[in-house]
C-alpha cells in the first residue's frame, strides 16, 4: 500500500489513545507538540504517563491531556477526530479499527499495518521545518536511519532561519512585484543566511533587496 505524506494542522483536534503502556506514552510526546487534546484509555496507566498529566496541569495546559484508568468503551470513540490503538490485545485492536473504519474515523493499530488507515512517521523536526520519512511499514529500521541521515544533514540554527526568512516574505513581496525576481532574492536569501550561520537580520535582507532592485 503506498501512503501519501498529507501535512495536516492537527491543532485543537481530539485524540483518542487506547492503551497505557510505554506506545501510549511515546505517542502523546510526539502529538503533544501540536497542539493535539489527547485522551488515553486505559485500565491500567505508566506512571510515565501519570507524570506527564502532572507537568501538564502545572503548565496550564491540564486540558490538553486527559487520563481515564478503565477499560474501554465503545462510545469513547465519540468525538475523537482520529484514534491510536495501542494496546496488548490484539482483538480489542482489531475491534477499535473496524469501529474507527465504520465510521470513517481514521484510526492507527501500532505495529499492525493492515489495521492502519494512517500511520506515523519517523519524524525530523527543527522549528517550522519538518521532515516525515515513511517506508509504508515495510522497515522502520531504514525509516530510523534516514531520520539520523536528515537530522544530521540540517545545519544547526536552521530551523531558526527558516523562520526569520518567513518573516520576511511580505517584506520583499511589497518591494518586489517580479515572481521571477522574488524567487531569485529568496534563494539568495537562503544561501546569504547560511554563510552567516543561519542568521539573516532584518536589515541585512532589507539591504539584499535595496542591491537587487538597483540592478
Amino acid at each position: 500500500m503506498a501512503y501519501f505524506p498529507f501535512f495536516v494542522d492537527i491543532e485543537g483536534q481530539d485524540c483518542l489513545i487506547v492503551g497505557g503502556g510505554n506506545v501510549a506514552y511515546r505517542k502523546v510526546l510526539v502529538l503533544a507538540d501540536y497542539g493535539v487534546r489527547i485522551r488515553v484509555v486505559a485500565p491500567e496507566l505508566e506512571e510515565e504517563l501519570t507524570e506527564l498529566e502532572k507537568r501538564f496541569r502545572e503548565e496550564g495546559r491540564g486540558d490538553f491531556l486527559t487520563l481515564i484508568c478503565r477499560k474501554f468503551e465503545d462510545r469513547d470513540l465519540e468525538g475523537a477526530d482520529f484514534v491510536v490503538a495501542a494496546t496488548e490485545d490484539e482483538v480489542l485492536n482489531h475491534r477499535i479499527s473496524a469501529l474507527c473504519r465504520e465510521s470513517k474515523t481514521p484510526v492507527n493499530v501500532v505495529d499492525v499495518q493492515a489495521e492502519c488507515s494512517f500511520i506515523f512517521p519517523a519524524l525530523v523536526r527543527d522549528g517550522d521545518i519538518t521532515v516525515g520519512i515513511s517506508t509504508g511499514g515495510s522497515s522502520p529500521t531504514i525509516a530510523q536511519y534516514l531520520k539520523r541521515r536528515f537530522r544530521e544533514a540540517i545545519p544547526e540554527g536552521f530551523g531558526e532561519l527558516t523562520a526569520e526568512l518567513g518573516s520576511y516574505r511580505e517584506l520583499v513581496k511589497e518591494q518586489v512585484d517580479d515572481i521571477s525576481v522574488r524567487t531569485e532574492l529568496f534563494r539568495a536569501m537562503v544561501d546569504e543566511g547560511i554563510a552567516r550561520g543561519c542568521r539573516l537580520s532584518r536589515e541585512e535582507a532589507q539591504e539584499m533587496i535595496r542591491r537587487r532592485l538597483e540592478r
